[in-house]
This record gives structure tokens, sequence and C-alpha cells, in this order.
């Protein structure tokens, strides 16, 4: 069924597909007839067609190109495959000019050969540019977004591409069976009369050129969908998730610089990623059910212990990546009853004078159910003064007992005063605690002079503050210290 090693897989213009190895080629041409013409060299046990079919269809694009040569029923199942990847792996392409020449010329052959019938998936990843490649596009997806199709991937070429995305195909019922859409580097426009994503599960878009208008006439034909992402959609000024979009449950809004407002009305989100370079106003509305998010922004700790615990009070899961902070973490208003995982990242100028990393221990104290507790700082842009040499007493917070957290994990500790802090709060704190890492080795290169430095300091600092407050039942973990 397979070609020897490094063998390619060419799809003829009659129609033939010839598998080339070691110099050696073979090939088969059916009429479709079982008396005319040459026979196959196998046609396999007696078998119910869909059995066949089934087969056929888990096989690697290459594979089934193969398999069609050696047996009927798979050459039929061949010209109805329900699923087809097109790619630099599934064409075998090797990055070679004058391969990546034949993408275009390839893919065109395989769906003109195609039937069209019980095609389900078709997935398009470009390799390479020419000037056909936008004419190509248009023509394939006239011949299959038919009402059959359930699932459809586009990643046109990465260089010099302003392609627009026919999104008239999909009206008139050709998108009435699409459940999965995915689409990257395009336009997708003049979405007004388009009403026919009822089926519509899945939406994801990566790079494409969409306002926050024409992406609204689409939510709004798209009340079934359940999962929404949307990745450097850099039209999008303000995106609004209506009250309709029950199903919803999953929201993920990435790096769309010209976004500066997110208004959430949808009722039954359960998990939000959101991550911005800028300043963001994000409006949660009816969040009872949301119970993960993960936010990277600027002031991003302050904005979750303002304005989290009030509205997404049944919240288990929060990771927080913040970039810039100006002062230490605020007092809660209200804690987070449900919280069991907490993750903070402070990156960049997050680490100023102004900020306290001791200072996240009213985010702590304000989640009583909390088990995990992340901390991650990157050494490079930590400016405390290290508590070695510094004689005054660590400080003393007047906390509340934990009997939930088990483990706390500092990524990027050294021997900042704050952090030594934080470590000892936990540890005098947390009752059921039962291990505690501490992660040296974070933003700093390997072998370097400030490394050699600061790791001779966090070892002194964990033997003379840390060491002796570790209970025996607590297992302390210390990674990268030399």
């Amino acid at each position: 069924m397979g070609a020897g090693a490094g063998a390619r897989v060419h799809y003829l213009p009659d129609g033939l597909v010839s598998s080339f190895g070691n110099g050696k080629r073979s090939s088969h041409k059916d009429n479709g007839s079982p008396k005319g013409g040459n026979k196959m060299r196998y046609s396999g046990p007696d078998l119910p067609e869909d059995i066949w079919r089934h087969i056929h269809s888990l096989l690697p694009l290459r594979d089934a190109a193969r398999a069609a040569l050696v047996s009927r029923a798979f050459l039929d199942s061949w010209r109805c495959r329900p699923n087809i990847t097109f790619s630099k792996t599934s064409l075998g392409l090797d990055g070679k000019d004058e391969i990546t020449r034949d993408f275009n010329s390839t893919v065109d052959h395989i769906l003109k050969k195609h039937s069209g019938v019980d095609l389900k998936s078709l997935k398009i990843e470009f390799f390479g540019y020419n000037a056909d490649a936008h004419c190509y596009l248009n023509s394939w997806l006239k011949n299959v977004v038919t009402p059959e199709l359930e699932e459809l991937t586009l990643v046109p070429p990465r260089y010099n591409s302003k392609y627009c995305f026919p999104s008239s195909l999909l009206s008139n019922g050709s998108g009435n069976s699409i459940r999965h859409l995915h689409l990257s580097r395009c336009t997708f426009s003049s979405t007004a009369g388009l009403d026919c994503l009822k089926k519509l599960t899945t939406l994801s878009l990566h790079q494409v050129r969409i306002t926050g208008d024409e992406l609204g006439c689409l939510l709004l034909n798209s009340t079934a969908l359940e999962d929404l992402n949307l990745l450097y959609c850099n039209k999008i000024g303000c995106l609004n998730i209506p009250f309709l979009m029950k199903r919803l449950s999953c929201l993920s809004v990435c790096e769309c610089d010209k976004l500066q407002v997110i208004e959430i009305e949808a009722p039954n989100i359960s998990t939000f990623h959101f991550s911005s370079y800028g300043q963001v106003q994000v409006s949660l509305a009816g969040s009872l059910h949301v119970k993960y998010i993960t936010l990277s922004m600027e002031c991003a700790i302050s904005y979750a212990c303002v304005k989290l615990p009030s509205v997404v009070p049944n919240l288990e899961t929060l990771s927080i990546s913040s970039s810039y902070e100006v002062v230490g973490t605020p007092m809660l208003p209200s804690k987070f009853l449900h919280l069991r995982f907490l993750g903070i990242t402070l990156c960049g100028a997050a680490f100023s004078r102004a900020y306290d990393c001791f200072s996240v221990v009213s985010f702590i104290d304000a989640a009583p159910s909390l088990e995990s507790f992340v901390l991650g700082v990157s050494q490079l842009w930590m400016q405390h003064g290290s508590i070695v040499g510094d004689p005054s007493p660590l400080r003393q917070m007047a906390g509340q007992r934990h009997n939930s957290l088990k483990t706390l994990t500092i990524n990027g500790f050294c021997s900042a005063k704050s952090l030594v802090e934080l470590a000892c709060y936990i540890l005098e704190n947390a009752a059921s605690l039962d291990c505690l890492t501490l992660d040296t080795t974070l933003g700093l290169l390997p072998r370097c002079s400030v490394m050699v430095m600061e790791s001779g300091k966090t070892l002194l600092a964990i033997r003379s503050y840390i060491k002796d407050k570790v209970p025996p039942a607590v297992k302390l973990n210390v990674l990268g210290a030399l």
C-alpha cells in the first residue's frame, strides 16, 4: 500500500495516481468496468462499501492515494473521500522550488476529480505562493462548499495575501451544514445577507480583516455557536457578544490591536481568554457560569481584584499575566469563594519599585478555597533589594489560615525581600500545604555573571529565612540554584 521511503506522489492529468520510489514507477488505470482495462492487483475481501470507505478515510492523504491503485473499493472511496487536508506535510512537499510550484495544480487536480459527494471536512494550508493562488482558491471553494460540508479550514498564503473570502458561497443553503469554520489571513465582509450558518458551533478567525459590525452580523446568524476564537483581527474596535448567543461557552480574544471595548452579554460562557498589549474596557454581564479566565494585559492584577469577584462569583481557575502595574495588589472588595487555582505572571515594567510582590497576599486571602498558587517573575526586571545584608525584619501581616492551599510555586525566585516574605507568609498560614517549589532560573541566562552572583544570595536567603520554617510534612523543591 505504501511506497518506499522518500517516495513522491503525483496526481496526473488523466486521473492516475503514480507512486515513485527508488527510481521505480507503478501506475494503474481503471475505466470503471470489470471487463475492460487493467485489472486491479488486489480487490480485497468482500466487505460492505461503507466499511471500505471508513477504513480508507482513516488513512493519510498520500497513503489513501496509493491504496486507490490496488483496490477498486479504495479507488471509489478516494473519489468520495470525506476528509481532505492539503498542506506541506500531507502532500509530501520538501520545500524545493519546483515542488512548491506544483501545490496549486496538485490540489486543483485532486478536487476536480473528487465527486463532491460525502465531503465533510476540507483543510487547505497553503505552501508557497504565486499570482494564481486567489483564483485557484475561489474555484476550489465554489466546488466544495456544498450543503454536506461540515468543516472548512482555510489558511491562504502568508505573503502578498489580500485574499477576500467569498462569503456569498455560504448563502442560499450552501453553509447550512457547516459546524466548524477556521479562516486565516483573509478579508471577510458582506455578511449582512448571510443567514445560513445556523449549525455553526466553532468559529476561529486568525488575522482576518473583519470589522466589529461585520462580525456582529455574522454572530447574529450563528446562534448555535459554542466556541469563538479571535486572534490578530485588527479591524475590530468594539466587540459585542449578544445575549441571544446562549450556547456560547468558550470565548478567546487575543491581540486584536484596535480593540477598545468588549461587551459580553452571552449568559452561559464558562471560559474566557483575553490578551492585549493596551488597555481594553471589558464588560462581563450575566457571567454566573464563568469558571475559567486567563487575562494578559496592562494592570491585569488590579483589574482582576477590583472587577472580577462581583461579576464572576463562581470562578474556579484564574491565570493573569500583567505587563504593567504601578502599585501593589489592592485589597479585594469581595472574595473568590470558589477559586481553586491562581496563576500570576509579572513581566516587563511590572517590576517597578512601586510594585510590591508581597502584596499578592491580599489576593490569596480573598480565595479561601484556593488549592494551588503559581507566581512567575523575571529576575532581569527585579529591582527590589536583596534580603541578604538587609538588617530590617520581615514584614508581618495579619492573615487568615488557609486550609485548602496545597501547592505554592514561585518561578523566578531570587533573594528579593518581597519574595522571601511571601514564601514565609504561606508557610506560616497554610496548614494544608504539601509542596513548596522555588525555581530560581526564570529570566536569567545560563552561567552569566549575574546568575552566579544571585544564585549564591538566593541559596543563602533560602537557608536563612525559609528552610527552618518548612514543616516536616511539606516537600521543599529548589530548582536551578548552583
